[in-house]
């Protein structure tokens, strides 16, 4: 073969690698843009205020290593239907057995970190610990898929939710006549267009 037949050929297996690489960049892993706190630190997070003086973790703080990054998010849901959460959460994430993901409402607290640690560490009443059997970058775009529902918390709310002051925060019909003015004006949780609060009650279970 001639030397010009000879860098034909090889322009032509370089454009066809080069091909395949982009065909299958899909199935490349996201990457993520900042580090991600140590899960000892994670660990150490409280899920509630603490008592007396201090100052609030910095990982409590610390936004998702995957934030803004759409191939996590996707890669995310993926996991969302493979390891079956949508069979307890739902496939559009709105709740069946386990809690609806995409409302404002979490009992365990609804910023990255938050949510991390309720994946990770699992919760009373039918959340599985999801360590090990998922190493904490998967832990991570579940958290962005959850992220994108549009129903978290930003990590800098960390410590007004833990205190509960974020605004809109939905809250049980029980309560709703307890609460201040301004905050009664958000639909409490669980309530219909054609139902009506129940009456909060100073002293459930007692004779009136």
């Amino acid at each position: 073969m001639s030397p010009a037949g000879r860098t034909a050929l090889a322009l032509a297996v370089l454009a066809l690698g080069g091909c395949d690489r982009m065909q299958g960049g899909s199935t490349v892993a996201a990457a993520p843009e900042n580090a991600a706190p140590s899960i000892e630190a994670i660990s150490a997070v409280p899920l509630g205020d603490v008592a007396g003086p201090g100052k609030t973790p910095a990982p409590a703080i610390q936004d998702n290593p995957y934030a803004h990054n759409p191939q996590a998010v996707q890669q995310g849901e993926d996991l969302f239907v493979r390891m079956n959460c949508a069979g307890c959460h739902g496939y559009g994430a709105k709740g069946s057995m386990g809690p609806n993901l995409t409302d404002h409402y979490w009992r365990y607290g609804g910023t990255p970190v938050q949510i991390f640690k309720s994946i990770y560490e699992g919760r009373p009443q039918g959340m599985p610990a999801w360590n090990p059997a998922l190493p904490p970058n998967d832990i991570w775009k579940l958290v962005s898929y959850i992220q994108s529902l549009g129903g978290t918390f930003p990590a800098s709310a960390y410590q007004a939710w833990v205190q509960g002051d974020v605004p809109g925060t939905q809250f049980s019909p029980e309560t709703a006549s307890t609460l201040p003015a301004d905050a009664a004006k958000a639909k409490p949780r669980n309530e219909t267009a054609t139902s009506s609060p129940a009456e909060a009650r100073p002293d459930p279970g007692k004779t009136p």
